[in-house]
């Protein structure tokens, strides 16, 4: 992999943080007794990937995390009740990885924009001091975030969603005689960690934490509605987190019943870290192989189209260190294997995997980050008997993050 590029981009970027100027958020008054609260970030990411047929260098936006900016409002009822109101957009990238090809997939590789403002949330709140906090509007149901417990500091490229940049990029299948295909799977369609449902129209319950455990439960417009809690602690030289989640999504998806998932984490005073999670998608109705074979439909399909539970497992290791005086420096490695990846149509006989490695240094008195990251994506899959072999896809990037 040729990675001149990115190396020499390191180099203007860091200078680029050594005059940066410090950023504050804004807090506004308008005349009442409410506060607004002006906030957001800006990445910048460029990436270099190579899917074994082709390799292309590409500037970007966010992948995990992207740039936005949001205001806050929020004023006190009285010292028990505060209540305000959130919304947070996505600003417009260029080269969202989720979409960027290579030029095996496209004849010129073409660059990729994206012009549209995205809402990420719009909500109200209300929150009391001893009977928790209710929301409703556009935002995170309960489950949201149970599958990434972790204590990283390099959480900006990706944790256990396995699918860092270069998440938009098709496996090429090199079995063929004559030229190497594009599969039907991308990175990001083989790789899961089957979290919870991501902002949407929900009301949502958080009770207030006792004995270090929280219990949120969201109700989602559909008809669906999940359930999460929370655990956070610490024992002598140990921090803990441990969630959990459930996700009944059979009201709106008719293929499907719900998600179960969980992760914990764990996190040593030296900078040591460890964290691991686990999640499953259970099919349902006609289609799922549970009812065929109850049926006995099961012996007439050799491939199931999708019928097995896809599942994930995922492991993470590193170590947050004080080597600067600007800021904490992180090092990870992680790795995430998927099984039957649920958005395949053919997902019974599949395995997708991503490993990689990942730095990420901190600049607090700015709000800055600057990371690079390595990632291997591979995948095999079954069509009936027939093996397919597909070309692993490597991803090197270098990305930064301004807070203000």
């Amino acid at each position: 992999m040729n990675i001149k590029t990115v190396l020499k981009s390191s180099v203007a970027v860091a200078a680029l943080f050594a005059v940066a100027a410090p950023a504050a958020n804004a807090d506004i008054k308008n005349g009442n007794k409410n506060s607004l609260k002006i906030s957001g970030q800006v990445v910048r990411a460029i990436f270099h990937a190579d899917d074994g047929v082709s390799d292309k260098t590409f500037q970007s936006g966010g992948n995990y995390t992207a740039s936005r900016v949001r205001w806050i409002a929020s004023g006190k009822l009285n010292e028990s009740v505060t209540a305000g109101a959130t919304i947070e957009m996505n600003i417009p990238i260029s080269n969202n990885s989720g979409t960027v090809r290579m030029g095996s997939e496209h004849a010129d590789g073409a660059v990729q924009t994206d012009a549209t403002w995205a809402t990420r949330h719009q909500y109200v709140w209300v929150k009391h001091k001893k009977f928790g906090k209710l929301s409703m509007g556009n935002t995170d149901p309960a489950a949201n975030g149970t599958s990434e417990a972790d204590f990283t500091g390099t959480g900006i490229f990706t944790t256990s969603d396995g699918d860092s940049y270069g998440s938009g990029i098709f496996f090429m299948n090199t079995a063929t005689a004559s030229a190497p295909t594009i599969s039907t799977a991308s990175v990001g369609a083989a790789i899961h960690n089957f979290d919870g449902v991501s902002r949407t129209d929900v009301i949502r319950y958080d009770t207030p934490r006792y004995a270090g455990v929280q219990v949120k439960i969201g109700a989602i417009a559909g008809g669906d509605w999940d359930l999460s809690a929370n655990y956070s602690g610490k024992f002598g030289s140990l921090k803990v987190k441990a969630r959990a989640g459930y996700s009944d999504n059979s009201a709106t998806t008719t293929s499907s019943n719900f998600i179960l998932n969980g992760s914990v984490a764990v996190l040593h005073d030296s900078g040591l870290h460890a964290a691991f999670a686990t999640g499953k998608q259970n099919f349902s109705g006609p289609g799922s192989k549970e009812n065929q074979a109850s049926t006995g439909a099961l012996a007439a399909d050799t491939n199931f189209n999708g019928r097995e539970d896809p599942h994930f497992v995922y492991f993470g290791l590193g170590y947050n260190a004080k080597i600067l005086s600007a800021g904490q420096t992180s090092f990870y490695f992680k790795w995430n294997q998927t099984e039957d990846a649920v958005d395949l149509a053919n997902h019974d006989e599949n395995e997708g995997e991503s490993k990689g490695f990942a730095v990420v240094q901190k600049f607090s008195a700015i709000g800055a980050q600057i990371g690079l990251e390595y990632m291997n994506y591979s995948y095999d899959s079954k069509t009936n008997t027939v093996d397919n072999t597909f070309d692993d896809v490597d991803v090197i990037s270098l990305m930064t993050v301004f807070a203000f």
